[in-house]
């Protein structure tokens, strides 16, 4: 969407499955990207 803001925040990875758990990171898509590259990490 043209008027959406988009904010781009440094997580570290340990934190990161804490944040979606709290739901302080709730977007679908941002999940499942954020999973993969943890997989992709690990």
């Amino acid at each position: 969407d043209i008027t959406e803001e988009v904010e781009i925040v440094l997580v570290p990875i340990d934190e990161v499955m804490k944040k979606i758990e709290q739901g302080e990171i709730c977007v679908s898509g941002t999940i499942a990207a954020l999973f993969l590259g943890l997989k992709f990490l690990s």
